[in-house]
């Protein structure tokens, strides 16, 4: 499972602390393994935001703070085509019909009621992040593999192999057309009569192979090629 990392923006700095402490205990209290980063300027975010590739999962901003403001970062950032999650905080609701021009989680008002922190948190973590899971029926079990654990998937001897990370592998007696079908398809795709990839681990594409990451190579069948490809262009441009 992911880390879920937040970043925290407010210029104040006691209601920052207190954010960053009630952030720290509801994801404790929910099991949440995370890391949070304070920032007291929306300028100083928007470097870390420059400087690396996705380092956050959800900011939480002050919309009023010197300098540039929490809603113009967000402005900045959407400009930008990042998605990233956005909760706003501010002590005025004349802001709200403003905010919500960039899409935002959600809005709180100050002062942060724990309550609505955690509902806040929950609704981003539950629709955004929280690792998806597929079920799989195996005799009388039920078998459940986390989708952001799946490399590849293989055709073998009326089986199918899933391929996951770490080099762990699971074996199932059903068809890879049955489980394609149970698969989200932004996310898996059909490469060859044998092989579905999950298209988060590929990293090169040729007119014959795919390389994943880490280094496993999967044949692509000729007639796979053109539909592979613009799914993977789609995935990346998500």
């Amino acid at each position: 499972m992911g880390i879920y990392r937040l970043a925290i923006c407010e210029d104040d700095d006691s209601i920052r602390k207190e954010l960053c402490s009630l952030c720290h205990e509801i994801l404790i209290d929910k099991e949440i393994e995370h890391e949070i980063q304070d920032f007291s300027s929306a300028i100083d975010l928007e470097k870390k935001l420059i400087a690396e590739s996705h380092p956050f999962d959800l900011l939480l901003l002050d919309i009023q703070m010197e300098g540039m403001t929490g809603m113009e970062l967000a402005r900045t950032l959407r400009k930008r085509g990042d998605r990233v999650s956005v909760i706003f905080v501010s002590g005025c609701e004349d802001y709200l019909v403003e905010g919500y021009e960039v899409q935002p989680v959600h809005f709180l008002l100050k002062p942060i009621r724990r309550d609505a922190l955690e509902n806040a948190l929950r609704v981003d973590w539950e629709l955004n992040h929280k690792p998806k899971s597929i079920l799989l029926r195996v005799g009388s079990k039920n078998v459940s593999i986390l989708l952001n654990q799946i490399c590849y998937i293989e055709s073998y001897n009326h089986d199918i192999i899933v391929h996951l990370e770490k080099n762990e592998e699971k074996t199932f007696s059903f068809s890879l057309s049955r489980l394609e079908n149970q698969l989200p398809s932004d996310q898996f795709c059909r490469c060859h009569n044998s092989y579905l990839v999950n298209l988060t681990y590929v990293e090169e594409i040729t007119r014959s192979s795919l390389t994943l990451r880490g280094g496993s190579k999967i044949p692509i069948g000729r007639t796979y090629y053109k539909t592979l490809q613009q799914a993977f262009i789609q995935y990346m441009n998500k």
